[in-house]
């Protein structure tokens, strides 16, 4: 087994995509209090405002908006080929590929709303929709991706790999706590409740859902918890934590897997159809742009 697929991520990077979505999303920030004056006026009227040829979709800032969110869109399409052709094979993570995939997914339609000045109509708003049901989405599919444990190269864990995860886990633990046999399945009990076996998938994801919000109040209850049965205290308590907690995490990916499995396969035969559409309708409008002559400082 390669790493830890629920271990410490690249701070690095996360960093860096942190940096990424602020410098992002303060910029768009700017240009949409800058332009709320004319995206506020009403659709008849917006002729006669005095930034309608700068941030109507053919004016000089709104065609750049369709420009960069079409290219955003485009770039997305890199993670496809990342995944499925070896040419970018041992170009990084898949995982961080996915990232800058989501970045350009959330960006990219955000930009291409500002180049609609939020009007959209005709063939257009299909394409439009499209995107939108295609990022939001993306989002859930984001979140599947993330319940299937995976090696540090982005790959998929066996079940076998998932249980030797799983006892390297209780090993940490028991030689952490230096614990008997009975008091880990004390242990065992205090962490897995709430984890039924006999729960429904849909029970069982909705579960994970709301266990993901609650964390710190979760790290709370461990903490006050295994204070109280097994006496710890500082680091030793923080480190025992944390080990619980990630062994908790995939405890409950293991009773998920062939569910989140089932459903992530549901999510692509949803999400690829919009996506194609989308695609399809935004190429046919960049083509009839270009053919009637609507270019930009090109």
């Amino acid at each position: 087994m390669n790493a830890d697929p629920i271990g410490k991520p690249s701070y690095r990077f996360k960093r860096f995509l942190r940096f990424l979505y602020i410098i992002s999303l303060t910029f768009y920030a700017y240009f949409l209090y800058d332009g709320m004056s004319y995206y506020q006026v009403a659709y008849q009227a917006r002729p006669h405002h005095e930034d309608y040829r700068n941030l109507r979709p053919a004016g000089f800032r709104g065609h750049g908006f369709g420009m960069l969110g079409s290219t955003m869109m485009l770039f997305m399409l890199f993670y496809s080929l990342r995944k499925r052709t070896r040419f970018f094979g041992e170009w990084g993570k898949l995982s961080h590929w996915l990232d800058i995939h989501i970045y350009f997914g959330v960006m990219g339609p955000l930009f291409i709303i500002l180049h609609t000045s939020f009007k959209v109509q005709g063939l257009v708003a299909i394409s439009f929709w499209s995107m939108v049901i295609v990022a939001c989405s993306g989002v859930l599919g984001r979140y599947l991706y993330l319940q299937i444990p995976r090696n540090n190269a982005g790959s998929e864990l066996d079940l076998n790999e998932i249980e030797a995860l799983n006892r390297q886990f209780n090993r940490e633990l028991q030689t952490e706590l230096k614990l008997h046999d009975e008091e880990m399945i004390r242990l065992a009990d205090i962490s897995n409740a709430g984890n039924d076996e006999n729960r429904s998938a849909i029970s069982l994801f909705f579960l994970m859902i709301v266990n993901d919000f609650m964390k710190p109040l979760h790290y709370f209850r461990l903490r006050k918890v295994y204070a109280r049965e097994f006496n710890l205290s500082g680091p030793q308590l923080k480190r025992a934590v944390m080990l619980a907690r990630r062994k908790i995490r995939l405890q409950r990916r293991i009773l998920l897997l062939n569910q989140v499995q089932r459903l992530f396969h549901y999510w692509h035969v949803f999400h690829k159809p919009f996506a194609i559409i989308m695609y399809l309708i935004m190429f046919i409008h960049i083509g009839i742009v270009v053919w009637l002559g609507y270019t930009w400082i090109f």
